[in-house]
């Protein structure tokens, strides 16, 4: 009997969310770290199942899911299996509808986009007991670019098996909130006693939780809902019209953007762990109202069981997408007020006057301040956050290093009305000649509508006593993610967490 313990439904149930938010980490990080950016190549990953398990002779519908987390369209790319070497007929494979018998072509990817192929097995009796593999590739403008993960097919006598249906992208206004499609099928011979459905989603992004069978999860930003409901095999159950399940964007939501948003369904038996059963029996013995599944097609079979054969596809995910919510970004300057001869530090950026927070830089855009220093300086020490920008040309791999006047500030985070983010220059005041006017100058991107407030003055000021300019650098800027250390620590934990998941293959051109 397979049991799912808390901890590991979080795990699972955060992965589709995971997945995605690292797609976009490596796309906007580049700007923010050592690594130069080049937003003119493409980077590709494909996603399949490490294992495949089919009960009682039934099929199985297996998906290969494509990304492009790159900047640039992928051109060229064909799916490959079986080209290298034959696939074994016991796995009883079928190609993607619309597929040649070993290769599928998918042509141009555009960035951010996702292609899924869906093939199926039906092993038959020759099968062999320890099962068998078969190799699936992709391969981008030709040979050299083919990366290759392999599945393996093997059989069970018997076993639940719960697949979710996928579920469609969901447009949203800031403010609304919109029903999400579920599906749940038992695709095993044997039937799950009591079943939980989960909904995981990102900041800005919630399931409200208005039924009594369901507890929020704060570190899932989401939901689980426990139903005392058998699903049999070969059962389909839906969410009953009357009391449907919500997504919903919050009115400060920034867009327009897309968020990530995932379901997991899983069988909750009594072998749960504490934590577990004590949300499942707070969730059912709750009064009021109770979120309903109704079948949509019947139970084939009266067997009692409640082991998962194959929990790759117990999870769907989809994309929230929000719609524009400006940001409006006012640029903050600052004085090197003293005496010739003296340092001083200023601190400028810029401050979102609202309504909506800005858009995370997971959404293919990061924000960027230019922040040119004026003459009469000898510059001594530049924020981290920062690179020069010599001729109008960003340094990347030069953060914190003093190079000219010129430099491009990027900030790595989503911020609410009335949040500010500063960066810290400091001089040395060696005149005031002010022949050269210093400036800072925000881009808010599409989110703001109003520019006449997105430039403002850094003025060298000198005075007889001296005194006045800023604070020394004491740290990173709150709210600021600077350097890739961290983006790298914080990308290799997802991975690895999603390496148990399924095998990932990368191909960067």
């Amino acid at each position: 009997m397979v049991t799912m313990r808390l901890h590991s439904f979080l795990g699972r149930l955060a992965l589709p969310v995971a997945l995605l938010g690292l797609t976009t980490i490596v796309g906007a990080a580049a700007p923010a770290h050592a690594a130069e950016p080049d937003d003119n190549w493409p980077l590709i990953d494909i996603l399949v199942p490490e294992r495949v398990v089919t009960v009682d002779g039934r099929s199985k519908a297996v998906p290969v899911e494509i990304f492009n987390l790159g900047g640039a369209t992928a051109k060229g790319i064909v799916v490959e299996y079986g080209a290298d070497s034959p696939i074994d007929p016991s796995i009883g494979f079928t190609p993607p509808p619309g597929c040649g018998p070993t290769s599928c072509k998918i042509n141009d990817l555009a960035p951010g986009a996702r292609k899924v192929l869906t093939f199926t097995v039906k092993p038959t009796a020759a099968l062999p007991d320890l099962g068998a593999s078969f190799d699936v590739g992709v391969a981008v403008g030709g040979p050299d670019g083919k990366m290759v993960a392999s599945v393996t097919v093997v059989r069970a006598t018997a076993g639940a098996d719960l697949e979710v249906a996928p579920i469609a992208d969901i447009k949203l206004a800031p403010g609304k909130s919109a029903p999400v499609p579920v599906e749940v099928r038992n695709n095993g011979n044997k039937p799950v006693e009591t079943v939980a459905l989960g909904f995981v989603g990102e900041p800005y992004v919630s399931f409200p939780a208005k039924y009594s069978n369901c507890q929020t999860v704060e570190d899932l930003l989401g939901v689980v809902c426990f139903f005392e409901q058998t699903i049999g095999p070969d059962e389909i159950l839906t969410i009953d019209p009357s009391t449907p399940l919500t997504v919903k964007a919050a009115a400060d939501a920034p867009g327009p953007a897309d968020y990530y948003a995932g379901m997991f369904a899983f069988g909750a038996d009594d072998d749960l762990d504490l934590a577990a059963a004590t949300a499942k029996k707070a969730a059912l013995q709750k009064s009021g109202t109770k979120l309903a599944l109704v079948p949509l097609r019947q139970s084939l079979a009266e067997d009692i069981d409640e082991s998962e054969l194959n929990d790759w596809d117990n999870i769907a995910s989809f994309v929230v997408k929000v719609s524009k919510n400006p940001a409006d970004l006012v640029a903050i300057g600052d004085n090197f007020t003293g005496a010739i001869g003296d340092t001083r530090t200023i601190k400028v950026g810029f401050r979102n006057d609202g309504p909506a927070a800005t858009i995370w830089p997971q959404q293919n855009s990061y924000l960027s301040t230019k922040v040119r220093i004026p003459s009469g300086l000898t510059l001594t020490e530049v924020d981290d956050s920062c690179v020069p920008a010599g001729d109008g040309e960003p340094s990347w791999g030069q953060e914190g290093q003093v190079s000219g006047h010129d430099y491009l500030c990027v900030a790595l985070g989503s911020y609410a009305k009335g949040e500010k983010v500063l960066y810290s220059f400091t001089a040395k005041i060696n005149d005031g000649e002010n022949e050269d006017e210093g400036t800072v100058t925000v881009n808010g991107g599409v989110q703001d509508p109003k520019t006449s407030n997105n430039v403002a003055k850094i003025e060298v000021k000198v005075s007889s006593a001296g005194g006045g300019g800023g604070l020394p650098v004491t740290g990173a800027p709150a709210g600021l993610l600077a350097g890739g250390g961290a983006l790298l620590l914080v990308g290799g934990a997802v991975a690895f967490v999603l390496a148990r998941r399924r095998r990932i293959v990368t191909i960067a051109e």
